[in-house]
């Protein structure tokens, strides 16, 4: 009986197996769903919104066809141009559809009924495009000639862009494709079946073969014992095969429920489809929701080219390379060393600018424009060298970010708690009374304290014993660079809030990383009437003069780093840092 036994559960198990691995191979179908997408509009960009291209699972395969041609203006008339240009971006769906902003486009759509795309031109009041590549906005970008096959995993709130050169209609051949995913259910538990079925047999062949292989040993003849008389209490020994017949039955009936089993629970209603509404020709808006204003990678991407335009710039001293990347302050610091250098190469400081490796990110929580960003980086190569604080901002969708301040950190300082990069921090208005000192009020108090000492009526507001910018360029610091000069020259010095910018990011804590810019005018001038004042390197190299009669007026700016604690608290405003840079030197006027 237990040979039956196996061979039914060998056979249970040939059988389960059989149709498992056949509906994972023979009766697997095909491998991707494909759905292509012919567009004849002759606008020169298309997209697609994330949700549009989730309508299947799994991870989506785009694959876009080069090769428009379009009539252009030319000196006789026109001309008919072709393009095999592919560009292919995504990235955030607000940022997208603000950098399209007013230009028109194509969209394409999702139908869930027709199951497939379908094409919806939008109007815009441009006609043309600037050249997508190079875009801050972008997650990731692509552009090659000919076609471009990539897959990723997008979220819906991420919108993919297609283009040419931004002049040229849009390429026009399209193919969205996703893994075919099939109910793999009921083929695991067929597989699953067939593993325990072989296995349950297998152990019937050896419970058999070891019971065979017992009772074959010597047998000697027994003397039978005498027999009972009839009505004994004994009962007649009952016989073993009809209790072996129903556990096989039980047996064989278990992997059978289970397959069954398994059946039914792979059968599981599909989801109802859900019709998309159309809105016509309008393009409909996304919820406005504030987010980061760019992730990690971006930041990273963003500083690259940053760093590169910086390095170019500073081994020609050429200060027209900056214009794209850098921004005030910081460009009217690095034009002044490059003029200075050029004069004398060992003259003058280079604040340096790298991209890596970066510290810490906290991009400004927003959905609007200008944006801005805040970062500290430290040279890789020299883990000693100080941190350098920087503050990236974009003014339009369409604009790069530009480097407005380069803040070299203290040594050993302590950055306040901060809100993740994934999570962003609010940017505070310049006179917001969300902290202890409005950003505004930080940066004139601190000038006021700077010119006065201990006696302005600011001073208890910041921390002073530890601020090494406040011993650098207060009153004492200024009587000993007075007794320097000697007797022969009268030196003035005034420190003022300057017209820059005031960025400030709010804590984790509820107070604010606040960034402002001080200038401070020197005005040195010859104590007798007649004597002159000798101009030093960088002097001379900005006014073009060695000395003079009536004197030179410098002018320094520092961008300051400070925190300013939250309302209530008894902390100190601290100076985390700060970049001095001279900017502008000129003669004294004659009045």
């Amino acid at each position: 009986m237990r040979v039956i036994v196996a061979i039914v559960l060998l056979s249970v198990s040939v059988l389960t197996l059989g149709l498992g691995i056949a509906q994972r191979t023979v009766f697997a179908g095909d491998e991707m769903i494909a759905r292509a997408v012919v567009t004849d509009t002759t606008a020169p960009a298309t997209i697609i919104h994330g949700k549009d291209l989730a309508a299947y699972p799994g991870r989506v395969t785009l694959a876009v066809e080069g090769g428009v041609s379009a009539r252009v203006p030319s000196g006789e008339g026109f001309a008919v141009v072709t393009s095999e240009r592919v560009f292919v971006a995504y990235g955030r769906t607000i940022d997208v559809m603000a950098w399209l902003s007013p230009g028109r486009h194509t969209q394409l759509r999702f139908d869930p009924l027709a199951d497939s795309f379908i094409v919806l031109p939008r109007t815009g009041q441009e006609l043309t495009l600037p050249d997508p590549s190079g875009s801050d906005l972008w997650f990731q970008e692509y552009a090659q000639d000919g076609q471009i096959s990539i897959s990723f995993s997008v979220p819906e709130d991420v919108t993919v862009l297609i283009m040419s050169d931004g002049t040229l209609p849009a390429p026009q051949n399209i193919t969205v494709s996703w893994p075919l995913v099939t109910d793999s259910l009921v083929s695991l538990a067929l597989i699953v079946v067939g593993i325990g079925s072989m296995v349950a047999g297998f152990v019937m062949v050896l419970i058999n073969y070891i019971v065979w292989r017992k009772n074959r040993g010597p047998r000697r003849r027994m003397t039978k014992r005498p027999r009972g008389p009839r009505g004994s209490y004994r009962q007649p020994r009952r016989s073993s095969i009809k209790p072996r017949g129903r556990r096989s039955v039980r047996f064989v009936a278990v992997p059978l429920a289970g397959t069954l089993l398994w059946g039914a629970s792979g059968c599981v209603a599909e989801p109802a489809a859900v019709e998309a509404e159309e809105t016509g020709n309008q393009v409909q808006a996304p919820a406005v929701v504030p987010y980061p204003a760019v992730t990690e990678l971006q930041f990273s991407r963003i500083m690259a080219k940053i760093a590169s335009a910086i390095q170019a710039a500073d081994e020609e001293f050429a200060v027209n390379l900056l214009a794209d990347r850098v921004s005030e302050p910081t460009l009217a610091a690095r034009r002044a060393a490059y003029i200075i250098k050029r004069a004398d190469p060992t003259s003058g400081t280079l604040t340096p600018i790298l991209a890596s490796p970066i510290r810490l990110v906290l991009p400004q929580q927003t959905s609007t424009w200008p944006r801005s960003v805040f970062g500290i980086i430290q040279d890789e190569d020299d883990l000693e060298s100080p941190s350098v604080g920087v503050v990236l901002s974009q003014e339009t969708p369409r604009s790069d970010y530009r480097l407005s301040y380069a803040v070299v950190l203290a040594p050993q300082v302590q950055i306040p708690n901060l809100p993740s990069a994934s999570l962003g921090s609010a940017r505070l208005s310049p006179d917001s009374g969300l902290i202890r000192l409005s950003p505004v009020d930080v940066a004139a108090n601190y000038a006021d304290v700077i010119n006065q000492g201990t006696s302005s009526p600011y001073a208890l507001d910041f921390a002073l014993a530890t601020d090494r910018l406040f011993i650098q360029l207060g009153p004492e610091a200024a009587a000993l660079r007075q007794e320097s000069f000697g007797d022969t020259v009268d030196v003035q010095w005034e420190t003022t809030p300057s017209d820059n910018e005031v960025v400030a990011f709010a804590t984790a804590d509820g107070g604010a990383l606040v960034m402002a810019t001080l200038q401070e005018t020197e005005r040195v001038t010859p104590a007798q009437s007649g004597a002159s004042v000798n101009a030093s390197i960088a002097v001379r190299a900005l006014t073009s003069l060695s000395q003079s009669t009536r004197g030179f007026e410098v002018i320094s700016n520092i961008q300051v780093l400070w925190y300013v604690p939250p309302v209530g608290s008894d902390e100190g405003v601290r100076v985390l840092g700060y970049t001095y840079s001279l900017v502008g030197a000129k003669e004294v006027d004659s009045d």
